[in-house]
């Protein structure tokens, strides 16, 4: 259940009905008890989403610092863990000081394997599949010229919502000057509630951090309907990579797709869990934690989809949480016939769009000359295959922004 307003002295917001809808450059639309509590989850952003050792930089009383040996050379570890002077409590209130204990809880695996208890000292993991992707396209020059910008949602007494306004530039790897630069925004949803201690941050995103599957090279050159937003497209690639999972289950594990440089080594694919009949596969890699696993596929499709659709078909369970842990059911169909990412070519066709909704059709044409399969096109000849593959797609924005309400592939 959402974590209820209650009972609180805090400050209710000022702001005035007549802002809402309005972009600003700074945080002059927040009190100051909310100011501070949005900034304090900035200040913990890359501790959070990136290395946990950033915390020793941040500037909090008190400040953290990890135990090192008698030299102070080397920070002394024990197993994938670096221990800090400061007891564990002092984590745990710098966090509930931030954020609400809903926020805490749906970091999972972030926040209760990342950050541990170890003889009542703070100990945080080195563990680099705890650490999330850093966005690629980002520069000193798109950040300095093109800073973040704000815009404000909703007001009530105890709730604020507003949208955090990235900006990211395409030519990031080049850009020196901003003439250089191809310019795009991606927009976050940040929600700040009151509660009986005081304004917390309910829900949070960073510029830099990506929670969503990395996007290769290879996912870039998919087809995306060109009339989507640079966001809407983003989302639509993200989709795509994810949706990987109808030739086979097994895929979301692959690290050629999910890359990892640290994966599980304490189980192995064999230590399957039986469950209804059916055993499941411990996946060991990118999206081994559930609530890791969860937040990226809630980043691309709605709750609706997710269960109807994705996470489990013809009465199948696909995939599910155990003890914490992602599994998934062995399935394997293969590429449909004829596809080919290279050779295969998409249309999209725009059939309905307004403020919170677009509906788009997709033809896929198959290759039938000599750059596709010969089985496949003496099919098409002969009548038992269609060269054409036609479905919809849905778009609907969320308080999270665009997500998909209904997807299909080509393959």
């Amino acid at each position: 259940m959402p974590e209820a307003p209650a009972e609180s002295t805090s400050t209710p917001s000022p702001t005035a009905p007549a802002e809402i809808g309005k972009e600003f450059d700074d945080l002059s639309f927040l009190n100051e008890e909310q100011r501070q509590a949005y900034e304090g989850a900035y200040k913990l952003n890359y501790t959070l989403y990136g290395l946990p050792d950033n915390l020793v930089g941040v500037d909090v009383s008190p400040r953290f610092t990890q135990q090192s040996d008698s030299e102070g050379v080397f920070v002394l570890t024990v197993g994938n863990y670096a221990l800090y002077e400061n007891p564990y409590t002092d984590f745990t209130n710098l966090m509930q000081s931030v954020f609400t204990t809903d926020f805490i809880r749906r970091l999972g695996p972030l926040y209760t394997e990342k950050f541990i208890d170890l003889d009542g000292h703070l100990a945080t993991s080195c563990d680099s599949v705890l650490a999330c992707s850093m966005h690629d396209d980002l520069s000193r020059t798109v950040m300095d010229n093109c800073p973040d910008t704000y815009r404000l949602e909703s007001v009530t007494d105890d709730t604020v919502v507003f949208a955090l306004i990235s900006h990211y530039d395409r030519n990031w790897a080049s850009s020196f000057a901003p003439d250089d630069m191809d310019v795009y925004t991606i927009e976050y949803p940040i929600r700040l509630v009151r509660t009986a201690d005081g304004w917390r941050v309910d829900e949070f995103h960073s510029t830099e951090a990506v929670l969503a599957p990395p996007l290769s090279e290879q996912d870039l050159q998919v087809p995306v309907p060109e009339f989507l937003t640079a966001e809407q497209q983003v989302v639509y690639q993200r989709a795509y990579k994810m949706m990987l999972v109808r030739a086979g289950t097994y895929l979301i594990d692959d690290t050629q797709y999910f890359p990892c440089e640290s994966p599980d080594a304490g189980r192995t694919q064999t230590d399957t869990v039986t469950v209804d009949g059916y055993d499941y596969t411990p996946a060991l890699n990118r999206y081994r934690n559930w609530d890791m696993f969860y937040a990226a596929l809630r980043d691309i499709f709605t709750r609706d989809f997710l269960d109807d659709s994705y996470l489990a078909s013809d009465g199948y369970c696909l995939f599910r949480p155990i003890d914490g842990r992602m599994y998934y059911l062995p399935t394997e169909r293969g590429f449909a016939a004829g596809y080919n990412q290279v050779t295969t070519t998409m249309t999209f066709t725009k059939l309905e769009e307004t403020d919170e909704k677009i509906v788009i059709r997709v033809t896929a044409v198959y290759a039938t000359d000599d750059t596709g399969s010969q089985t496949f096109r003496q099919a098409v000849q002969d009548g038992l295959a269609s060269d054409t593959s036609t479905y919809t797609i849905t778009m609907v924005r969320e308080v999270g922004g665009w997500r998909f309400a209904q997807f299909e592939v080509p393959f």
